[in-house]
């Protein structure tokens, strides 16, 4: 049985996970260059060492209630597949392993999150954790043309 790492994150609430392969770093939220005329939950773009790295708030994009931000907030830098992002949480608070018979996988949408962008759920005692598909999510959140923004 295969087993992963997982960063746990909150977003709201409700804890989610990614595959910790995916993820990059995690840093204090930096100033951001806003972008005109992009969808709400496209926050802007850092300067990370040089590169322009496009940041996400997730929790615009699944509709989840925006609060303001703690001191707890981080960003999570992700590499899927090569394509760099950061999306803003609320906090990270752990890294589990878990195996992948424990991963429970939904037939349907989740908190109006896509099931495409949920590779499952897993349960620790009395927590609930939503575990993200990076690659699916990547396509939820790059289905706007962000490469072709940044190049013009």
């Amino acid at each position: 049985m295969n087993s992963y790492q997982l960063v746990v994150f909150n977003l709201g609430e409700e804890e989610y996970a990614i595959n910790i392969s995916y993820a990059q770093e995690i840093i204090r939220i930096p100033k951001f260059t806003r972008m005109p005329n992009v969808p709400s939950f496209i926050e802007g773009i850092i300067n990370l060492r040089g590169q322009a790295i496009p940041v996400f708030d997730l929790k615009k994009r699944f509709g989840i209630e925006v609060k303001e931000r703690t001191s707890d907030s981080r960003l999570l830098i992700l590499d899927i597949d090569g394509m760099k992002a950061g999306i803003i949480v609320d906090d990270v608070s752990e890294v589990i392993r878990i195996n992948g018979g424990d991963i429970q996988v939904l037939d349907s949408e989740i908190m109006g999150i896509s099931k495409n962008s949920i590779e499952g759920i897993n349960i620790i005692e009395q927590r609930i954790i939503i575990i993200l598909n990076a690659s699916n999510l990547k396509k939820e959140i790059f289905k706007y043309d962000l490469e072709k923004e940044l190049v013009s």
